[in-house]
């Protein structure tokens, strides 16, 4: 078992999530391993069941474990593809891609979310919400949201290819783009404002409009990026 910390009442599920995919990452958690219960996660983190459901979630969502029913948590094969190639990536070649996929599968999204991902999808939105309440960014409920709607797409090509933008996503030169962006201040209030309209769109099935707002986003995002 790998050595975990208690946590403080900040944003408990995110100091959570970092602490397990820490420990998938390192090799603590092998491909393959079952994951302690939710009862054990809460006695070794000294929390509720809420944020170790919620950390757990994003793990999922994030592709790094599966929940199999009636048998637990297991972890995944994180990728089997080299990572070497994530510091060669250009951060305007992320924008590029990104401009040219995700407004596609935000209309995917639309035409195929489940119940079971709108709900997922509605808790995500909420977690915008109050962050933006507070005056603050967290990058994974960010990188949560756009997930998500891979997955709500129902397409694992789409999926796939949204997790190797966001492994691109961790290299050192995309904080910049970050402190240039969503990050910033003056920016955050547009950023909640065009996450809520696309998510909007597509819990309500426009696909449409899911595409259009989704191509909205990521031109602003490239806007702010060279602004």
């Amino acid at each position: 078992m790998p050595p975990f910390s208690p946590v403080t009442n900040n944003k408990l599920y995110i100091q959570i999530y970092n602490q397990i995919r820490d420990a998938i990452v390192n090799g603590s958690f092998k491909v393959g391993d079952k994951l302690p219960s939710e009862k054990e996660f809460c006695e070794l983190f000294g929390v509720s069941r809420v944020p170790v459901r919620e950390a757990l979630s994003a793990l999922e969502l994030n592709g790094l474990v599966e929940s199999v029913h009636g048998a637990g948590v297991f972890v995944k094969e994180i990728s089997l593809l080299s990572t070497d190639w994530i510091e060669e990536i250009d951060p305007q070649d992320i924008i590029q891609a990104r401009k040219l996929m995700e407004p596609e599968i935000a209309r995917c999204a639309a035409l195929h979310i489940s119940p079971a991902e709108k709900q997922r999808l509605q808790e995500i939105t909420d977690r915008f919400r109050q962050e933006a309440e507070d005056n603050r960014y967290s990058e994974i409920t960010d990188r949560d949201f756009h997930t998500s709607i891979a997955r709500a797409s129902g397409n694992h090509m789409y999926m796939a290819m949204c997790d190797m933008i966001w492994q691109a996503m961790k290299q050192r030169m995309w904080s910049l783009i970050l402190s240039r962006t969503v990050t910033a201040e003056e920016n955050r209030k547009q950023h909640y404002k065009e996450h809520m309209e696309i998510a909007q769109a597509i819990l309500t099935g426009n696909a449409e409009l899911a595409y259009k707002y989704m191509k909205a986003h990521m031109e602003d995002l490239e806007r702010r990026y060279w602004s």
